[in-house]
């Protein structure tokens, strides 16, 4: 089994793909400490499974009130160089915090370090600081923590919270204040059972203050460090930090509040153990080390301890670590963490990152089949390689197969591609040059772990002088800037606004041609007392029609009724943009600028910064510059709001018209993420708008007054979802919308769940009532005589039945990609009809399905039923035998298959064999020769029939299927068509992966580029999956109560917008939504639709579905209501 010497071929490659460009896929080969506190995308839950599952036993005994009766609370990870050891890590607290279930610690052991309960205390505090979510940025884990504690009513009342974080109290009213709420809290019944330290839950309290200067105090003082006397003053309800045990303490105190605020356990890992070789006396540090942990988990009923390190280093030192030291270590059993892959678990990984680098690239649901770039037999050939290696090998066989290929053209200059550039700026990608070292000189991965080192002794501290942060940052984007070579230029100016408003103007200018000119205000005044307030005054007077954001070190005050609340609201209706940039990162900017000079003259400091980008990573520093865009030609809309063309950017290498073309061969925008360039505020409010490109959602329900809320249909392309209970009006909306868009000659499509859209096709509801003015009547008349209503019944014959295929029409027409992802797709549906699962004979059967679809795809020029898959599986298609000779040699899997489908389609007869017209989104849209004079097509496409929700995912699977062959096939700057989603929470839910979710996210992503807007509506925002946020620009939330759903929407959507769900969606009545785009946040009263959506009997929708049908004039009488 060689690996050095295979080959590649060439003719396997799809022709759109090129492999220099998957190369970047397989960039991430080794997780740093900064990649831990985010969810990995490529993550393999079957690599590693073993430690896993022991991991999640542990959790799942600890979190059920087990963790007093159990002593193996400590799990020993130990394996080579390569194995994975910290990725596990890594995945072990995105799944325990995705659950809930834990507050994840995390240290590496390179600093040298004498006290080790000092400074587990303290990394301890710095894991907390970073966003509990791995999926969002939203809340630290310490502000969970604390909101959770004071949010309990039977703890502190609402008028005891309120006066805590809004009311003006000084130094010493506020800390009897917390020192009346703090002995509240451990004389209550909850707390009475746990032994807490008063002064840390009385810390705490100190953190709803929201204030900065005393969120630093209290930093300093769960690092366990005593205070000046002057900074002791604004904190003087704490004790002084005394005692030999008291981070021991602290940690106590914590991880006793984990317990009986959430009941999660406390997880504290050590990674990097082995470090310890580069110091003397590694054995007793490495026992005094396992001596403070042991401590820890003694105090802590729910404390779990990982210690994660090289299999030879534990060797080396097991013999010489007390006996009673590692009986607690082993005693729940040491687990090796297996460098070497299977050549299954190759397989995994390698389609996992091709899968997620497509995703992000727009390119669809996945690339083909793996091996297609590898070969037929990749697997085996990375089969006993470690994950390190075999990432590491894949990028190099694909940079092979590039430097081979045989054409002669000049080599174009090396430039960061878009998706690697984007990673790194997210800390999910390091990308070294590959060029030796100078003599001398340090490598880029020496350099990390110098960094690392640096990073873990840093007592950095932000400076409470806020003309100090200017120049920080200011310092900081310089820096940030060197990370990206020559593809950035910024300048920025301190301006003179007085000493309570520190400013500064930033100009940024992107190689790729993009410009963006910003203002920044930094505003941490107190909120209590004015002093924010005054800042704010302050702020909207100086904007002067800038774009601006306002930076502050602690989270923002709620959406509430006060002054400082209310300008708040002002500066965002102003398009200002509020950004949190908490106290850690400041500290992050001022240890980066301290590094690197203390490094400057180094020759590898530049491939550090180049490769590392440790300040492109803060989300503050990306969103000032606008890394995401990095890499990226510059939108239209955005080109037109410049001042200053593209053109004359002095010393920028501008991009040629070849190169553009090579990064985009399309010419156009099909392949690439949707969403994601910057969209102009003077768009999102349509200033420029008009009757034609202009839709009326409402009006603004606020202090301006009932000003008219218009959406321009460009926005609409960019999708909206329309979110409340049930009663809230989020039908009625969207069905308002859906109306003005039907008059500019704009279709739709409704896929209508419960029957109440089929409305209009009903005659009733189109007659006047008693009490309508005669200007309503007209509009109503006027819609009767614009659109071509037509009614579908998949699975009910006698209606107006659409077939169903597994495959569209015209696929053959399409790029080998394109064909091997709708396969793909279909093979996922039907995969999820037969029940199949992740074992090994499931997923073969799932590759078996998904070649015989792709040849069935290629070979055919109409649609692909189900009967024509069960005839190719039952022919015995050479093709066929030959792909799949491997994992099915006996043909024993095809004559199962055969057996399965022909079972499926007997039992579902009405789904497949109930004939009818073909899915086809022209027909659906009324396009081309379907399209009826001077008439728009209303298509409700009602599910009831289908059956159970299988089926119904099962039929809507395939309708995306078809939609995205539209979007591929027809692609348009313009909005000319929508899709409305009814219930969509089926589709695309929070906690499952139907056969729908895949392909709705993947149209979101795509649609786009159609100029095809989708319109998400549900009734219970709590069960919606909110990963694809960022692909949905207009978000409509209407009255919701219930608490899952607003947790949701404020982790979705407070950080960036400042909406408060909680105080804001309870209270709103029918009709009222809060409007969120792009962080403006509108209260709006929405405008009612000129049709009622009424339940229609089943029966009913039988027959009208069965009156659309054709082209005669009957549908025409249907709506004369003259």
């Amino acid at each position: 089994m060689g690996v050095e010497g295979a080959s590649l071929k060439q003719s396997t490659f799809a022709p759109s793909l090129a492999p220099d460009k998957l190369s970047e896929a397989f960039e991430h080969s080794i997780t740093w400490e900064d990649d831990l506190w985010r969810a990995d995308p490529v993550d393999v839950p079957e690599i590693h499974a073993k430690a896993r599952q022991k991991f999640n036993d542990l959790l799942t005994a600890v979190t059920s009130g087990r963790g007093y009766h159990m002593q193996d609370r400590i799990l020993l990870f130990h394996g080579q160089s390569g194995a994975g050891k910290t990725h596990l890590l890594r995945a072990l607290r995105t799944d325990s915090h995705r659950t809930g279930q834990s507050y994840f610690g995390y240290a590496q052991m390179t600093p040298d370090v004498q006290n080790y309960a000092d400074f587990y205390l303290r990394r301890l505090v710095h894991s907390l600081e970073k966003p509990y979510d791995p999926d969002r940025f939203g809340e630290s884990a310490l502000s969970r923590l604390t909101n959770r504690m004071v949010l309990d009513s039977e703890v502190i009342s609402s008028e005891d919270l309120d006066k805590l974080r809004d009311d003006t109290l000084d130094d010493k009213q506020l800390a009897q204040l917390i020192l009346r709420l703090a002995d509240q809290i451990v004389a209550c019944e909850k707390f009475q059972t746990q032994e807490l330290d008063i002064n840390i839950v009385r810390a705490l309290l100190y953190l709803q203050r929201r204030d900065p200067r005393i969120d630093q105090r209290v930093r300093q003082y769960l690092n366990g460090r005593n205070l000046t006397a002057i900074a002791h003053e604004a904190v003087s309800a704490l004790d002084p930090n005394d005692g030999e045990d008291r981070a021991f303490e602290i940690i106590k105190a914590l991880g006793a509040l984990v317990w009986t605020v959430d009941r999660a356990a406390l997880v504290f890992c050590i990674d990097q153990v082995e470090d310890l070789r580069f110091f003397d006396n590694a054995e007793d540090r490495f026992q005094r080390a396992v001596r403070d942990l042991i401590q820890i988990a003694n105090r802590l009923t729910n404390a779990i301890i990982i210690i994660s390190c090289l299999e030879d280093f534990y060797g080396q030192v097991r013999s010489l670590v007390a006996q009673s030291y590692i009986d607690r270590i082993e005693k729940s059993g040491p687990v090796l963490l297996r460098e070497s892959r299977t050549p299954e678990e190759a397989r995994l990984i390698i389609s996992k990152r091709l899968a997620y680098h497509s995703e992000v690239n727009g390119d669809g649901l996945s690339f083909p089949d793996a091996s297609q770039f590898f070969g037929p037999q990749f697997f085996e050939e990375f089969g006993g390689l470690s994950t390190r290696r075999l990432l590491e090998h894949a990028q190099s066989r694909l940079r092979e197969a590039t430097s081979t290929e045989g054409d002669d053209r000049e080599p174009e200059p090396e430039r960061p591609s878009f998706i690697s550039t984007l990673a790194q700026a997210l800390g999910q990608a390091i990308g070294f040059n590959d060029e030796p070292d100078a003599p001398g000189s340090l490598s880029a991965v020496q350099f990390r772990e110098m960094w690392e080192r640096f990073a873990n002794e840093s007592e950095a501290e932000m400076p409470a002088d806020e003309g100090e942060l200017v120049d920080i940052l200011s310092g900081a984007l310089q820096l940030a800037r060197e990370e990206w070579n020559r593809a950035i230029e910024i300048t920025t100016k301190r301006l003179e606004l007085g000493d309570e408003l520190p400013a500064l103007d930033l100009t940024v200018r992107h190689r790729t041609g993009f410009a963006n000119d910003v203002r920044i205000f930094i505003c941490n005044g107190k909120t209590q007392g004015g002093a924010l307030k005054r800042q704010l005054d302050k702020v909207l007077t100086s904007m002067q029609g800038k774009p601006c954001f306002m930076l502050r070190a602690s989270d923002f005050p709620p959406n509430s009724k006060n002054q400082t609340a209310q300008a708040l609201r002002k500066f965002r209706e102003n398009g200002g943009r509020q950004l949190l940039v908490p106290i850690p990162e400041w500290e992050r900017m001022m240890t980066v600028r301290e590094f690197t000079a203390h490094h400057r003259g180094d020759a590898s400091m530049t491939q550090w910064l180049e490769g590392a980008k440790p300040l492109s990573s803060l989300i503050s520093i990306t969103h000032l510059l606008r890394l995401d865009l990095l890499g990226r030609p510059v939108p239209r809309l955005v080109a037109k709001e410049m001042d200053d063309p593209q053109s004359s950017l002095d010393g920028f290498d501008m991009l040629s018209n070849e190169q553009a073309r090579g990064a985009n061969p399309n010419g156009n925008d099909s392949g690439l993420p949707a969403n994601d360039d910057d969209l102009p505020m003077s768009v999102i409010l349509d200033e420029d708008g008009s009757y034609g490109a202009s839709i009326l959602a409402g009006r603004e329900n606020g202090m301006r007054g009932p000003r008219p809320v218009t959406l321009n249909k460009s926005v609409l392309k960019r999708h909206a979802a329309f979110l409340g209970g049930s009663g809230s009006g989020k039908t009625t909306l969207a069905l308002s919308i859906i109306e003005q868009l039907l008059l500019r000659g704009i279709p739709a499509v409704l896929i209508d769940r419960k029957g109440d859209l089929a409305s209009y096709a009903n005659p009733e509801v189109w007659r006047s009532s008693e009490n309508e003015t005669p200007d309503r009547r007209s509009e109503r008349e006027k819609l009767a005589d614009a659109i071509d209503v037509a009614v579908y019944t998949p699975g009910r014959a006698s209606g107006r039945p659409i077939s169903i295929t597994l495959l569209p029409n015209g696929i053959n027409e399409l790029p080998d990609h394109e064909q091997q992802l709708l396969a793909n797709l279909s093979a996922a549906a039907l995969g999820e009809m037969l029940h199949l699962k992740n074992s090994a004979t499931h997923q073969k059967q799932s590759g078996v399905l998904a070649v015989a679809l792709r040849i069935l795809g290629s070979l055919s020029t109409n649609e692909v039923t189900l009967a024509d898959l069960i005839h190719l599986l039952e022919d015995e298609h050479p093709e066929l035998t030959d792909q799949t000779q491997r994992m099915d040699p006996s043909g024993k899997l095809r004559r199962d298959l055969v057996a399965q489908l022909d079972s499926l389609r007997l039992r579902n007869a009405a789904l497949f064999e109930g004939g009818g017209e073909s899915l086809r989104m022209e027909s659906l849209l009324g396009l081309g020769r379907y399209q009826r004079p001077n008439r728009t097509r209303l298509s409700v496409i009602y599910t009831g029939f289908l059956g159970d929700n299988e089926n119904i995912l099962f039929w809507v699977s395939q309708f995306l299927s078809e939609a995205l062959r539209f979007c591929q096939r027809n692609p348009n700057d313009e909005l000319q068509a929508v899709v409305m989603f009814d219930e969509a929470d089926l589709y695309i839910p929070a906690n499952a992966k139907p056969a729908t979710a895949e392909p709705l996210q993947s149209l979101l992503k795509r649609a786009r580029s159609a100029g095809l807007g989708l319109m998400l509506a549900t009734q219970s925002p709590g069960d919606l999956d909110y990963k694809s946020r960022d692909q949905i620009t207009s978000w409509f939330i209407g009255r919701v109560r219930e608490d899952t759903a607003l947790r949701k929407l404020k982790a979705a959507f407070q950080s960036e917008s400042g909406l408060d769900p909680a105080l804001a969606l309870p209270g709103q009545t029918v009709g009222e939504f809060h409007l969120v785009q792009e962080g403006l946040v509108r209260p709006i009263k929405a405008q009612r639709s000129l049709i009622g959506a009424e339940q229609v009997p089943f029966d009913r929708i039988e027959q009208l579905a069965a009156e659309t049908r054709g082209t005669d004039e009957r549908q025409l009488r249907l709506f004369d209501v003259r």
